[in-house]
């Protein structure tokens, strides 16, 4: 140890960067050198510099695997479980049908979407939606492909025109709880329709139930009411199911890049991390750019009910392509 009485700066500050002043003077030596001295920063970069040696090959592999011993990739931080696609459905369909039995005869007549109108268009047209998904799940082949969704329902809408709020309210439950059972029996693999893509049992009632959200949100809107904000659970099984197929979103938005991949860090309780390749059929590989954002933000972009330049996002790395991408997430979505 030493003193540092009489020393020059760059002399006192290699010796408080090797922590060889004595603790009783290392007070006033840094009081003398001020509070961010350029000389002591210097001293310990060149020092750094000299001892920095590459961590050991197999450090990584140790260090992710005690991580994912810990918790898996994508799972939340929070301990928060993502429920079954089909518990997500059916606690959605719940959900709606409150929202639609909370409202007046004159909300129901409210404009709620650009294409199908007032909300009581906006139900007949999902009593549509849920037949077409009758069809699809009962049948293997999926049945005739309907490509238009805004218009594939156009003659259920004209059927139920003169039916009130409340009746619609009560079809359209009934058939989406027979679309639950339908899909609860057969097998969950097998190929199911929506429209021109095909997916599994799972895939269609997620899908599904962010139509359902995104719809609820529609609704609220055009009526002044909160949006719906789903459970930990359901919003966990969203994302994580979204991610997955986020790929697909961006070829549909012709926002694909070939051999590029983006991290995304979701948080709250519903949170996870995720690299996602931004091509269909690639592995993901380092990231060029982590994009951290609210998981019920990032679902709100993915059903089209928030606009990229609305999300409230951080971005490391390339912000270009951040955007790029965010801009081509809500590729899956139909209205």
């Amino acid at each position: 140890m030493t003193s540092p009485d009489h020393l020059p700066d760059a002399e006192l500050a290699a010796l408080l960067a090797l922590d060889a002043v004595e603790p009783l003077r290392r007070a006033d030596a840094e009081l003398a050198l001020g509070n961010d001295p350029a000389g002591l920063r210097q001293v310990s970069a060149a020092l750094a510099d000299a001892v920095a040696a590459p961590p050991p090959v197999e450090l990584r592999d140790t260090v992710l695997a005690l991580a994912r011993r810990r918790r898996e990739p994508g799972r939340s931080a929070y301990g928060t479980r993502a429920c079954s696609p089909a518990d997500g459905f059916a606690r959605t369909v719940e959900d709606f049908r409150g929202l639609l039995d909370s409202l007046t005869a004159e909300e129901w007549q409210a404009v709620a979407h650009d294409h199908h109108g007032r909300v009581r268009d906006l139900v007949s047209h999902l009593i549509g939606i849920e037949r077409l998904s009758l069809r699809w799940l009962r049948s293997p082949a999926g049945g005739a492909i309907v490509l238009d969704h805004l218009t594939a329902t156009d003659d259920v809408v004209a059927e139920l025109r003169d039916a009130d709020g409340p009746s619609l309210a009560r079809l359209w439950h009934a058939a989406a709880r027979e679309v639950a059972v339908a899909a609860a029996g057969g097998d969950p693999g097998r190929p199911v329709h929506y429209h021109e893509l095909v997916t599994d049992v799972a895939g269609h009632l997620t899908i599904r139930t962010f139509e359902l959200w995104g719809h609820s949100m529609d609704i609220s809107l055009a009526t002044d009411r909160p949006l719906l904000r789903l459970d930990d659970e359901r919003m966990l099984a969203l994302s994580r199911r979204f991610l997955r197929v986020a790929p697909l979103a961006l070829e549909l938005s012709g926002r694909a890049v070939a051999g590029r991949t983006v991290r995304f860090v979701l948080t709250g309780p519903a949170g996870g991390s995720y690299d996602v390749p931004l091509h269909a059929g690639e592995r993901p590989g380092d990231p060029s750019a982590v994009i951290s954002a609210d998981a019920f933000d990032v679902c709100r972009l993915a059903a089209r009910r928030l606009d990229p330049e609305q999300l409230r996002a951080d971005v490391d790395g390339d912000h270009a392509l951040a955007t790029h991408v965010l801009a081509g997430l809500g590729g899956l979505a139909r209205d």
